[in-house]
């Protein structure tokens, strides 16, 4: 198979998307994969017990997909790590079924992770609704501990130039199974929200390498799956910050940054009571606390493990947060 500079295929490579109750949006998901310029693809729907038509739609329209139907909901997380432990491919590719692969998506991706070392591919995330404008062209991380996208509502004309980043949106992303064999799977503690941030700190601690590929390009139906402000992403939002922080904040950094980190909770909490969402922000404090013995036995072997200097960690993390925050992006 050919790419458009005239190389050949790379890698074997599998597609992961999770679904539940997405029929509405299979269709272009799903279409915008049979058109990819590289072939021999395997692409994989993970169903978390949806109760639409979903699947019967992907077996009558497209056939050459595999289905994992699971009997529950094991969200983002759970979902997609029973589709990767599916497949044996060296090269994995997370995509969300509200996502619209370009067409060289896949074959570009995998020339980014052409480099041992480099373990996460993070694609440009452009909006469905205004493609001029960027949902993400990588992750980052803040010294409060929270994943951020990077150029969320920018121009996308800004964001042209490969780079490194601290990690990639599970939205669209690439994953080395070498790294995951390394730092393991999704935490599925997490259900929802963050994982793929947990996952990215992980591997920057084991000292694996996350590059932006500004020319494997997907839109973004943004919040399509699981709306905006609802109970469901401000609870798992809200509790998922504190399980990336004190799961993966190396020991002098977490004790630095505490102030930090407990400063973007009290804006957390006014905003959400703002917004009529108190009290999902509440549970979501108040479930992390009493999950928090299992949390630091997580921490102990993830630090025990750690590569990474405590120095160059620290040059990783965004400072300049609270600016953004308050600006409200």
């Amino acid at each position: 198979m050919h790419s458009p500079q005239g190389g050949t295929q790379l890698a074997e490579l599998s597609i992961v998307i999770v679904n539940w109750n997405g029929r509405h949006l299979l269709f272009d998901c799903l279409s915008s994969l049979r058109n990819q310029s590289l072939k021999g693809l395997v692409v994989i729907l993970v169903d978390n017990g949806s109760t639409d038509d979903s699947l019967s739609f992907v077996r009558q329209h497209f056939p050459e997909v595999r289905i994992i139907a699971l009997k529950q909901n094991l969200g983002f997380a759970g979902g997609n790590n029973r589709g990767m432990e599916s497949c044996s491919s060296e090269f994995l590719a997370l995509l969300n079924n509200d996502a619209i692969a370009d067409q060289f998506w896949a074959e570009r991706l995998l020339a980014a992770a052409s480099r041992r070392q480099v373990g996460i591919v993070a694609s440009k995330v452009l909006l469905a609704s205004d493609p001029g404008l960027l949902d993400s062209a990588g992750d980052g991380m803040t010294t409060a501990g929270v994943a951020y996208k990077q150029g969320h509502l920018e121009p996308a004309d800004q964001y042209r130039t490969s780079r490194a980043v601290f990690g990639a949106s599970g939205c669209a992303a690439l994953l080395r199974r070498s790294m995951l064999e390394d730092i393991g799977l999704f935490d599925e503690d997490f259900f929802l929200l963050y994982e793929d941030g947990d996952l990215c700190f992980r591997a920057q601690l084991r000292g694996w390498e996350a590059v932006y590929a500004p020319e494997a390009v997907v839109h973004h139906q943004l919040n399509a799956s699981i709306g905006t402000l609802s109970r469901t992403s401000v609870y798992y939002g809200q509790r998922n910050i504190e399980y990336l922080y004190f799961k993966n904040m190396p020991g002098m950094l977490l004790w630095k940054y505490l102030p930090a980190h407990l400063l973007n909770d009290l804006l957390a909490c006014l905003y959400f009571s703002w917004k009529g969402r108190l009290l999902s922000f509440l549970r979501s404090k108040i479930s992390f606390l009493a999950t928090l013995p299992a949390v630091l036995r997580k921490r102990k072997a993830i630090q025990s493990k750690r590569k990474i200097t405590v120095r160059d960690l620290d040059r990783l993390l965004e400072r300049k947060w609270l600016r953004s925050r308050l600006a409200g992006k």
